[in-house]
C-alpha cells in the first residue's frame, strides 16, 4: 500500500499533487494509543490523509480552511483542527519542511 502518493485519476480535474509526508501517527483506539503508518498529501486544492489502520485503508479529504495551525516540533508534524491536534513523527526532515511551507502558503491564500 503506497500511502504518500495519489492516483492522478483520483484528483479533481483542476488539481495537482504537491509535497507529501509519510510517518507514524498515534491515534486513540478503544482507550489506548495505537501507532499507524500514515501520509498527508498536499494538493493545490486540499489535503489528503491516507492511513494504514492495521491493513485497512482509511482516507480523508481535508480543506485548507479546516486547518487552524500547522507546525513542527522535534521532527514531529502537528496539525491542529477544530476537533484537536494530530501528530505525525518519523518523517524525513527535508520532506517535512517542504510540506509545512507548502501548506502554510495554502492556508494564507
Amino acid at each position: 500500500m503506497i500511502l504518500d502518493n495519489v492516483n492522478p485519476s483520483d484528483l479533481f480535474p483542476t488539481e495537482k499533487q504537491g509535497p507529501s509526508v509519510l510517518g507514524n501517527m498515534p491515534y486513540p483506539v478503544e482507550g489506548e494509543i495505537k501507532i499507524f503508518e500514515a501520509a498527508y498529501i498536499a494538493t493545490n486544492e486540499r489535503l489528503i490523509l491516507n492511513v494504514d489502520m492495521d491493513g485497512e485503508f482509511y482516507y480523508r479529504s481535508i480543506g485548507y480552511d479546516d486547518i487552524q495551525e500547522i507546525g513542527t516540533e522535534a521532527s514531529t508534524l502537528n496539525i491542529k483542527f477544530s476537533i484537536g491536534t494530530f501528530k505525525m513523527n518519523d518523517i524525513e526532515e527535508t520532506r517535512l519542511n517542504e510540506f509545512v511551507n507548502y501548506v502554510i502558503d495554502k492556508i494564507k491564500a
